[in-house]
């Protein structure tokens, strides 16, 4: 009897978790950055529109205002909209203008800009980012991966 207890405690061990769990998918280091920059943990520089006194690192983080990929609207105050892949991509009215989708393109020149693709210009609560190419691709990345769906 003791040695079948040993033999089955043997074998549970020998095929526990580490056998059956799955691999984690390595997350894209663009992806990675864009959720620093998104959450403020690496700063992204940027100001009020017509103000030209860089705003404090805690006031750029888009995370203070949106709710990222795979978060509920619920997590949003109402102050600024969800930010993934779907919101992002779809053909939506937005801020009363016409229906638009954003690009990449159209998405790093609105955060620098503050005029979105429809030609409507963001509130002026909304910052006008300083962000080179890597970081808005990033930040891109980020929002539009995959998995946000």
């Amino acid at each position: 009897m003791m040695m079948m207890l040993v033999l089955a405690l043997g074998t549970a061990l020998a095929v526990g978790p580490e056998r059956s769990a799955k691999p984690e998918a390595a997350v894209p280091s663009s992806v990675a950055r864009g959720a620093r920059l998104f959450d403020g943990t690496e700063p992204l520089a940027g100001t009020l529109s017509g103000h030209s006194a860089p705003l404090p690192g805690a006031a750029t983080r888009c995370i203070q205002c949106h709710a990222g990929p795979g978060k509920s609207t619920a997590a949003v105050s109402g102050f600024a909209p969800l930010l993934d892949r779907r919101q992002l991509r779809e053909i939506l009215p937005r801020r009363g203008g016409p229906p638009v989708a954003y690009e990449r393109t159209s998405f790093c020149r609105t955060l620098r800009t503050g005029i979105d693709p429809a030609h409507v210009t963001l509130p002026r609560a909304m910052p006008r980012f300083d962000a080179d190419e890597d970081q808005c691709a990033a930040l891109w990345d980020y929002l539009t991966q995959a998995l946000s769906q």
